[in-house]
């Protein structure tokens, strides 16, 4: 697989090393994408992955019986002082798609193994693979062992090999004066059909080409960065333009791969390093079409600046100086802004917290004009969530109602693999731009990834409220939607919702356990004989990217969208997210780098919810009008089916799981919505909707992407379809 090119010397060398034959999918060719084209799951996913579907049909042409595609998860962390050592989404995970989308797999019996496996700690790794192997081969231990040791050492003569030739390019580079890009991009771009040709375009130009791993040793960037450095080919990125802008000779070319989120955290990251010399930051878009007049003309423009900056050689405009970027800590005497995810949920959060004495403010602007905002101060290929995030915390510190010298802003960061993790990033790049640089920018996470002064004010009596508050979110959710569609007195449940908002906000003043359980049971009670009619609606399931599935302004307000045209909208509960981050600690130490202690914390905390749901459960299960989520183990469990639970990039499993729980619990028509380019999604959301449609006969799912560009006539008539069949099926 193309996806596995970087570790490729490691896999051929363990493989043989066993007394395997090693058999490769015929060369990359626009042939080959072609004949693989009719699996595809997402139109919006990178050519490399498109790519991959003719790979695997190829080698099943081959009459191979066994195919070994791995998700690696983990890279070996090549720099000590990056933040992480993750695989992009797609590099780690596709494998699953190509499980369910490739039906020649199935049809061939073909034993598919596709393991989650972390190359970052090599005693774990040998056990993983004698685990994974033994079910399928008779192989020892002692042998698995051999080869995982002689195959480390052939993927690091390998990189060696490559960082020896780049000291000696540059070595004659330097000597005869030429000009050389530096070809940077992802390990898959150095395949000729990915990138189209344009290393030799650049050779026509009288420019010798290096990839970035041949001479990334040789540079070391000044951390922190703005970025969280999640992905190992990002550290070698960020230090081959930090050697780039020093060195005479060299300029930087950058390889994007059309629909790569990631590269929207990269490429202004990139040009910031590069702005600290006379350097310029040329960046060429890849996809499957192969028409090089565009980048041509980039690269001679690029050649004619290089020639215009030696002539003129004025460096008085440039700044060498690295911009500085304000971190901050919760302080009690600012005006904390958080941005908007869930109204329903987020007004609970805040009195919590406000009744801690932390003055945080959940900004409610929801206009058009924020998104505009956004895309003046984020890189358009930032997700939509990203863009509407951003747009609503720089409109409100625009809009003179604050106090700036008093005032924080607060963004969510989970140090995941997920591009989420850079939100912050994106944000005080943007805050910079547009003249709040000294306005301080606080990372709310509890994993340690920035010092932000929660764990200090994370009391007893705040926590007990936190968790209070999702559920009453989650109730007052769930009851709301389930009643409203069937009304018989118009507006009677929305204000039977408003009169159990305001008392649930009260409650939260003492959080007494036994007045938060009586208004869990009255709430159920209210809603559930509240008068409606008898009529009959297709019930329509959402599911999807966290932000774009419970905001209204992200999602275009599709509850009432569904409500309008005649449905019911199910949105499964906002705890499910941190229930499934919770269990994602046990996956990870069973199965990748996780440790003993933080799978410990898990158990306890998804123990802690589950107590705080006990109530919840209970009086759903015997109301007449509602039901109860499953335990997450059970849904976790009951996913296994379509994908692995270590899947945890973004949703992850969990987006599989909701629509699985939906459909079993008689929701067979679902919306899964994501952002446009949204990684994750494109193989937890998108790239399982045909086996579950395999799976479940009667199953009705559509995928939706939402953007700033999105055309909602487009969106809206595809639900209208969507409910059509629908209707038809009640």
């Amino acid at each position: 697989s193309l996806n596995m090119y970087e570790d490729y010397p490691f896999w051929h060398t363990f493989f043989t090393e066993l007394g395997f034959r090693v058999v490769l999918s015929s060369r990359s060719s626009k042939k080959l994408y072609e004949s693989g084209i009719t699996s595809i799951a997402s139109e919006t996913v990178c050519y490399p992955a498109k790519l991959t579907h003719g790979h695997i049909e190829n080698l099943i042409q081959k009459g191979i019986k066994y195919i070994f595609y791995p998700c690696v998860a983990n890279e070996k962390k090549e720099d000590i002082n990056a933040n992480n050592n993750y695989n992009c989404p797609v590099v780690i995970s596709y494998s699953e798609v190509i499980k369910n989308n490739v039906d020649e797999i199935r049809k061939n019996n073909i034993t598919y193994i596709n393991p989650f496996l972390s190359l970052n700690n090599k005693e774990k790794l040998k056990t993983r693979l004698y685990d994974e192997l033994s079910k399928y081969f008779n192989i020892s231990k002692l042998d698995i062992n051999k080869a995982v040791d002689k195959a480390t050492i052939e993927q690091e003569n390998f990189k060696k090999d490559i960082q020896l030739q780049g000291e000696k390019a540059l070595e004659k580079i330097r000597k005869d004066n030429l000009k050389a890009i530096v070809l940077c991009g992802r390990p898959y771009h150095i395949d000729p059909e990915i990138n189209h040709g344009i290393p030799e375009v650049i050779n026509s130009l009288d420019m010798e080409v290096l990839t970035e791993d041949s001479i990334s040793h040789l540079g070391k960037v000044e951390r922190p960065l703005r970025v969280v450095d999640q992905w190992v080919y990002h550290t070698r990125l960020y230090n081959s333009a930090s050697f780039i802008k020093d060195e005479p000779n060299l300029e930087l070319v950058q390889l994007n791969s059309f629909g790569c989120g990631l590269d929207a955290v990269t490429v202004d990251q990139v040009q910031e390093i590069l702005n600290q010399s006379s350097k310029i930051h040329t960046v060429i878009k890849i996809d499957e079409g192969n028409n090089l007049g565009a980048a041509k003309i980039r690269l001679r423009s690029l050649k004619a600046a290089i020639l215009e900056r030696e002539i003129d050689n004025n460096n008085e405009d440039i700044n060498n100086e690295k911009i500085e970027y304000k971190k901050g800590t919760l302080n009690k005497n600012h005006t904390i802004l958080v941005p908007e995810m869930s109204p329903i949920h987020f007004q609970f959060f805040q009195k919590s917290l406000n009744l801690s004495k932390i003055n945080l403010k959940v900004l409610d602007n929801t206009g058009r004009d924020i998104i505009d905002t956004g895309l003046r101060y984020v890189n358009n290929d930032a997700c939509y969530p990203a863009i509407i995030v951003v747009g609503q915390i720089i409109s409100a510190l625009k809009s003179g109602e604050y106090d700036l010298e008093n005032t924080s802003v607060a963004i969510t960061q989970t140090g995941g693999g997920c591009r989420a993790t850079n939100y912050i990033g994106f944000l005080r790049k943007a805050m910079h731009d547009a003249g709040f640089k000294d306005i301080p920018v606080i990372s709310l996470n509890i994993n340690g990834i920035e010092k932000n002064g929660i764990m200090k004010n994370l009391t007893l009596p705040l926590i007990n409220r936190l968790f209070m508050s999702v559920i009453y979110g989650d109730l007052l959710m769930k009851v709301l939607y389930r009643v409203r569609p069937y009304e018989k007195v118009k507006g009677s449940s929305n204000a039977l919702y408003n009169k159990w908002v305001k008392r649930c906000l009260d409650s939260l003043d003492n959080a007494n356990i036994f007045t938060f359980n009586n208004n869990i049971k009255e709430i159920i009670h209210d809603f559930d004989t509240l008068e409606i009619t008898d009529i009959t609606k297709p019930k329509v399931g959402l599911v999807g990217e966290i932000l774009v599935k419970f905001h209204p302004l992200a999602n275009n307000s599709l509850v009432d969208i569904i409500e309008k045209e005649g449905g019911e909208a199910v949105v499964p509960e906002l705890i499910n997210f941190f229930y499934s981050c919770s269990l994602n600690t046990l996956y990870k130490y069973k199965y990748l780098e996780g440790k003993w202690l933080t799978k410990e914390i898990g158990k306890s905390i998804i123990w802690i919810m589950e107590s705080y749901q006990k109530t919840y459960k209970k009086y759903l299960d015997s109301s007449k009008r509602f039901s109860s989520p499953k335990n997450i183990d059970v849904l976790a469990k009951s996913t296994e089916k379509v994908i692995s639970p270590c899947n945890q990039t973004g949703e992850g499993w969990l987006l599989t799981g909701e629509m699985i729980e939906l459909i079993e619990d008689g929701v067979k028509n679902i919306i899964c919505m994501q952002p446009f380019g949204c990684l994750p999604n494109h193989i937890t959301g998108k790239g399982q909707i045909k086996e579950l449609k395999r799976i479940y006969k009667d199953a009705n799912i559509i995928p939706i992407d939402y953007d700033p560009s999105a055309s909602e006539t487009n969106q809206l008539n595809r639900i209208k379809l969507m409910l059509s069949t629908a209707f038809k099926n009640i």
